[in-house]
């Protein structure tokens, strides 16, 4: 059964489509802020026509699997009819968002895509949100399942990035700013560097009521990887059950980095080597709030330089 919020817009809809005179059978061409049904039990292929054709600031309502992959160029939102499925079919990144524009997908499943950049999508200086959505089974180069490249923006909430697989950014690498809200990062697995999240080049993560758990690198950071003057910030979020092969089970900070922890806890992460929950380099600052530091193995915090507050 249709969710209110859902049910509504698709009642919206078929009013517009019927005053229109128009069939609601694939695609149905949109003016901005109208809405528009693309069912893609009907048409597989249906979905990446109905965004070409879009008018700017449309939204289109998309019901069953979607085959593309797909590539946005203008200011656009897709939203789930449940069970509504994207499906890279391994032949790219299955959402490449391209220009300064702004996007919104909502209640979609994001899978099956294969990039070189981001394997469920990759965010290409546009301003990008992900809400009650889910990005799993991608895998990529960098970003298994986000790439969020220089200038670009994601914005994550009440959605799930999981079981995503690369070499750098099990999950998500950010290169702008990627902030996530009540939403789950887990089950993904670098074969390098940062399992769940790989934050690199003054770029910014921000995590509130949030959790990072059960992702593993072979190196460093199982949890998060944070290098090269950036900056990682955790709010009531929870750092848990993630592993790396060397240092920095959870959390893996260097390179005139910071890592800020408030109301935060990290704990029952493990490290092969050192930084069972934390590994933070000399050039670098972690600083506790309110936050735990707890049964990690070897250790709690490792690395040359210590965190204030972390014992044990």
């Amino acid at each position: 059964m249709l969710k209110g919020s859902v049910r509504a817009a698709l009642s919206a809809t078929v009013l517009a489509v019927t005053t229109g005179a128009v069939g609601l059978v694939g695609a149905v061409p949109a003016a901005a802020g109208q809405l528009t049904v693309v069912n893609c039990d009907g048409d597989p292929v249906a979905l990446q026509p109905a965004i070409d054709s879009a008018a700017p600031r449309a939204t289109l309502l998309v019901s069953g699997t979607c085959t593309g992959p797909f590539t946005i160029t203008k200011d656009l939102t897709l939203t789930g009819l449940e069970p509504a499925v994207l499906d890279g079919n391994h032949a790219g990144s299955t959402v490449t968002v391209t220009g300064a524009v702004r996007v919104r997908l909502d209640s979609l499943t994001i899978t099956n895509g294969t990039g070189g950049n981001g394997g469920g999508i990759h965010n290409n200086g546009g301003t990008l949100e992900l809400n009650g959505s889910t990005v799993e089974h991608n895998t990529a180069g960098p970003g298994g399942g986000i790439y969020n490249n220089v200038n670009s923006t994601v914005t994550v909430t009440g959605s799930t990035v999981r079981s995503n697989t690369s070499h750098s950014g099990g999950g998500i690498i950010n290169f702008g700013t990627v902030r996530l809200t009540s939403s789950i990062v887990e089950h993904n697995t670098s074969t390098i560097d940062g399992g769940g999240i790989y934050n690199n080049f003054d770029s910014t993560v921000t995590l509130s009521g949030s959790t990072v758990r059960n992702n593993e690198a072979a190196r460093s950071g199982g949890g998060i990887y944070n290098i090269f003057n950036s900056t990682v910030t955790l709010s009531g979020s929870t750092m848990r059950d993630n592993t790396a092969g060397v240092d920095g089970g959870g959390i893996w900070n260097d390179i005139n980095s910071t890592v800020r922890l408030t109301g935060s806890t990290v704990r029952d992460n493990t490290a092969g080597i050192d930084g069972g929950g934390i590994w933070n380099n000399d050039d670098s600052t972690v600083t506790l709030t309110g936050s735990t530091v707890r049964n990690n193995r070897p250790d709690n915090c490792g690395g040359s330089a210590p965190v204030p507050g972390c014992t044990g």
